[in-house]
């Protein structure tokens, strides 16, 4: 019966590992984005690979190249079911157009606010919050305040 496992490669060794597994006849599963150019891992230092139980020759994948070793909890090794594999394949594309937000906006840049009360106003960017939210500096009254939005509700002037 074939499942899906983790393994955990050296650092940034994410590309060489699935690489040299692949080249091993191995089934592998190694989601990434490109950003600003650049081949980004979503799950940095770790890949899924799919393996018989029974038939599948697992000894040389903890030598290959870039491998640091199979992910374990205890002695049993980390089983990945298939419905995750499929929920990461369905949504990988959100989570690339998610990375090229995150990218979008610098600490420093300028925004303006598309709604609510202070919609028209222009603040800075701080940083990221968690669930897709966002702190600004908004000066009221002479001085900057820092607003938790969403980040949807700005747009970068």
């Amino acid at each position: 019966m074939k499942n899906w496992y983790l393994i955990q490669t050296k650092p940034q060794q994410e590309q060489i590992s699935a690489q040299n597994l692949s080249n091993q006849n191995y089934t592998i599963f190694y989601p990434k984005a490109i950003i600003k150019g650049k081949t980004v891992p979503l799950f940095p230092r770790y890949l899924f690979i799919e393996l018989d139980d029974k038939f599948q020759n697992w000894t040389p994948i903890r030598s290959t190249k870039g491998v640091a070793n199979f992910v374990r909890f205890g002695l049993t090794f980390a089983k990945v079911p298939n419905k995750i594999i499929n929920m990461i394949r369905i949504q990988q594309q959100q989570t690339i157009e998610k990375m090229i937000n995150i990218c979008s906006h610098q600490k420093g840049d300028v925004v303006e606010i598309q709604t609510g009360a202070f919609k028209g106003q222009q603040a800075i960017f701080q940083n990221y919050n968690s669930n897709d939210r966002i702190a600004i500096l908004l000066k009221i009254i002479g001085q900057h305040q820092e607003i938790v939005l969403n980040e949807n509700e700005v747009l970068a002037i």
